[in-house]
């Protein structure tokens, strides 16, 4: 992997530390700071939910008034203001001794969130050309792959030795990070960009954003599914749940860390917009197979190719964002798409479960397939849609080059 990322810019490999170190704090603050909040608030549940509501609120919030930033101050500025709001919040956890303090940290941590994807992603675009994109998409995802790995095993041997030392930890992982970017990260934003006042994305102009966005909808609440109420159905279904959830999910990860970058390669040679619509084929046969399968061979089936559509979509999805993007609001457009995410992690999990009561987990899976298939023919349209000189840039890379 060294060897290979000798090939690109050092903004990348910067990168790659850097959402491998990311990716390893997510995927263990959410569960443990939920554990420790319920601890800490008497096992109230209604009142660590609504605390955790506030930062996907707080994403989207500030992704509406406050997006523009990313294209009006600079890639560089952003991401150190986005990884220092973090280390306060996620230290400021350790030493959170009452309800507004939890609230005002997890409103810090929104803040810092909401600008370091779009950010990042826009400094990709800002240097990669645009056939090289999806590739150096799959090797960040790659790299978070990696990060995760390991999180929540770290994550359930330090919660129970010190709560407190592992936000300490957390904290620290992204201060080294952040010292790292203050000396090495350039800025990326082209010095030919037009100077312009005008920041401001009227969504009624940029209809194929919002194609795009909603789109990708059906996807996030399949995700969202994934993360908080599977578990839910495979306890009702199955005697060892615990080891067949985390089986699948360390299936997964070695399927993206493995085969991310391999396939997106491999697929270089077709328009991103076909590779997408296969992608989301395999989330539908997926979806079908979580429903369906009780058995651990057909599990295992339906969570390799939830990945590989996984692999498909997201990392080709972030191409097509960037092709569309005019070059002044490339980071503005990366935060509006990633809306779907938020919105989805905020209402799905309440959707999904209420659908889980009511009708049963094979009847959510089926309701997601049907989502999905929406979802295909949304970003079909949306691929039609494209002007002459867009579709061009959806055309196959040996011909954009």
């Amino acid at each position: 992997m060294i060897g290979y990322l000798k090939n690109f810019h050092r903004i990348v490999w910067i990168q790659v530390g850097g959402h491998a170190i990311t990716s390893f704090v997510s995927i263990i603050l959410l569960p443990f700071l939920t554990l420790y909040m319920y601890e800490q608030f008497g096992e109230n549940i209604m009142i660590v939910t609504l605390v955790i509501g506030i930062q996907p609120f707080t994403e989207i919030l500030f992704t509406f008034l406050l997006g523009g930033w990313i294209d009006r101050i600079g890639r560089r500025p952003i991401m150190l203001g986005s990884l220092a709001f973090q280390i306060i919040a996620i230290g400021g956890f350790a030493f959170a001794t009452h309800t507004w303090l939890y609230v005002l940290f997890s409103f810090l941590n929104g803040i810092g969130r909401f600008v370091y994807i779009p950010a990042a992603r826009a400094q990709i675009a800002d240097i990669i050309p645009a056939s090289k994109q999806a590739e150096t998409f799959a090797i960040l995802s790659t790299a978070s792959s990696i990060g995760a790995l390991g999180g929540p095993i770290v994550g359930a041997v330090l919660f129970q030795f010190n709560q407190e030392f592992l936000f300490l930890m957390m904290a620290s992982l992204i201060l080294v990070y952040l010292l790292i970017a203050i000396a090495f990260l350039p800025e990326s934003i082209p010095t030919t960009m037009e100077k312009t006042r005008d920041y401001k994305v009227k969504l009624k102009n940029n209809k194929l954003l919002v194609w795009f966005a909603v789109g990708m909808l059906p996807l996030s609440f399949f995700h969202a599914q994934m993360e908080t109420n599977w578990p839910v159905y495979l306890k009702e279904n199955l005697v060892n749940y615990l080891f067949v959830f985390s089986l699948l999910e360390t299936i997964g990860t070695i399927v993206f860390i493995l085969f991310e970058v391999y396939l997106i390669n491999r697929t270089a040679g077709f328009s991103s917009a076909f590779m997408v619509q296969v992608g989301y084929g395999l989330y539908a046969v997926a979806a079908i197979g979580f429903g369906v399968f009780h058995n651990i061979v057909g599990l295992i089936v339906s969570q390799v190719l939830f990945c590989m559509g996984s692999i498909m979509v997201l990392n080709h999805m972030q191409s097509l964002v960037s092709n569309i993007a005019p070059v002044n609001h490339k980071g503005r457009y990366f935060a509006l798409f990633g809306l779907h995410w938020d919105i989805s992690r905020s209402v799905g999990p309440l959707l999904g479960s209420g659908i889980l009561s009511a009708l049963g987990g094979r009847n959510l899976f089926f309701v997601v397939f049907l989502l999905v298939v929406l979802g295909f023919f949304s970003q079909t349209r949306a691929f039609t849609s494209i002007s002459e000189k867009q579709s061009i840039l959806l055309e196959k890379s040996s011909k954009s080059t």
